[in-house]
């Protein structure tokens, strides 16, 4: 067979024989899917797009494997994240159980001319950069035509969960009995 007529591997071929571990392409890392080990209730994710093609629609995939994702107000295991269609920035909030460690899950997705997610098929991957500070930055190749991985850039930051003081009830205060009186306090009266 002549040399030129020798179809390119396609990363899911590749991905089928490393059992869906990363893989090396073209001298990269690439991944199927990227799993974060993420702590009870500590943290919050911020998804922030950064580019996509238009055609096909690029999404973005996130799946805790214990509890649940807090997005939009709705509670899900999991979430597929449009660019054409998410606000550029979306936060959601991890809800897992106190004594537990769950690991979220991501992973790059396209819309098929159905409509329908497609995922993990022909040159489908993401490449992932750690920032300092628990920030990565994905960058993904949708599985239609040759690799190409600025099919969708985005960022995930895990963020210290901040409590908004109107919606929080405040902490029980302290009282003492007063030298002059023999009723109760505030201690920061």
């Amino acid at each position: 067979m002549f040399e030129d007529q020798i179809r390119p591997l396609k990363i899911d071929r590749a991905f089928r024989v490393s059992d869906g571990k990363p893989v090396e392409f073209e001298g990269k890392t690439v991944h199927l899917a990227f799993g974060i080990s993420m702590k009870w209730a500590t943290a919050r994710l911020a998804i922030a797009f950064t580019s996509s093609v238009s055609k096909p629609p690029q999404g973005v995939c996130l799946e805790l494997s214990e509890g649940d994702l807090l997005v939009n107000g709705s509670r899900t295991p999991g979430v597929c994240l449009w660019a054409d269609s998410a606000p550029p920035v979306v936060y959601l909030e991890p809800l897992i159980k106190p004594t537990s460690t769950s690991t979220l899950q991501v992973w790059n997705c396209w819309r098929g001319g159905d409509g329908e997610a497609q995922m993990w098929r022909g040159n489908a991957g993401l490449l992932v950069d750690l920032n300092p500070g628990a920030s990565y930055r994905f960058s993904c190749s949708d599985g239609t035509g040759q690799a190409d991985f600025t099919d969708l850039i985005f960022g995930l930051e895990i963020q210290e969960k901040t409590g908004d003081p109107w919606l929080e009830p405040l902490p029980p205060r302290t009282f003492t009995l007063g030298a002059d009186s023999t009723h109760p306090r505030s201690a920061d009266a």
